[in-house]
Order: structure tokens, then C-alpha cells, then sequence
């Protein structure tokens, strides 16, 4: 059993950075509830790869302190041991507004058939 964190608790709608194929920031997308009980968090990955997709969320520079322009790829949502996490976040949660878009994201990358809008 792993030890608990000693530093801050991973936050749904923040962005952290985390070790996956290299060292890149990633959105919490688990519960808080879970965050603070479980041994991993589930997230989304982020890359500044702009491609267009209908799951991929759009960041602006600074957004949830990304440094360039980024893209959330929903497609790719995964969970990560949080020793795999950076404790605090690279900024602000994301918008409630960016967060259901995140969601929506996810729905269609599983087969909802969810509208863009």
C-alpha cells in the first residue's frame, strides 16, 4: 500500500503536470471524492499538437496555466498513480464551461453520440 501524498490533494478541473510518455500536463477529471480515497486519479492528456478533432477540448495560452496554446485529448483519458503527479497545479481550475466541454469530449470518445456545438 502506498503511502498517503504529503503535499496537496489532486483537484477535479485543474491541470497538473505528470509523468506519461514524457513529463506533460494533464487534466483531473475524477471525482474529488475518489481523488482523495484512491491510489491513482483519471485524467485527460494534454499536447500542444493543435489538430482538430471532435474529441480534442481546445486551451488558450495561460488556461488553467498551460503555457501555449493546447489541446486536451479525450480520446486518450487514463489513470495515473499519483506518484505519477505533480502535487500542485501549473494554475486555476479550468472554467465550469471548459469542464462540460471536456465531458461532452469524453462522451463521444466512447460512443455517445453527443452534438458538437
Amino acid at each position: 500500500m502506498t503511502a498517503p501524498r504529503k503535499t496537496g490533494a489532486l483537484r477535479r478541473g485543474f491541470v497538473y503536470l505528470a509523468r506519461l510518455d514524457k513529463l506533460r500536463p494533464v487534466l483531473v477529471v475524477s471525482t474529488n471524492v475518489r481523488n482523495d480515497l484512491a491510489s491513482d486519479v483519471i485524467v485527460v492528456p494534454c499536447t500542444t499538437r493543435l489538430s482538430p478533432a471532435p474529441t480534442h477540448v481546445r486551451l488558450r495560452r495561460g488556461e488553467g496555466g498551460v503555457s501555449e496554446p493546447s489541446v486536451l485529448k479525450c480520446e486518450q483519458i487514463t489513470t495515473l498513480h499519483k506518484d505519477d503527479v505533480r502535487a500542485q497545479p501549473l494554475g486555476g481550475p479550468l472554467s465550469a464551461l471548459r469542464v462540460l466541454e471536456v465531458e461532452r469530449a469524453i462522451l463521444r470518445a466512447i460512443g455517445v453520440p453527443i452534438p458538437l456545438e
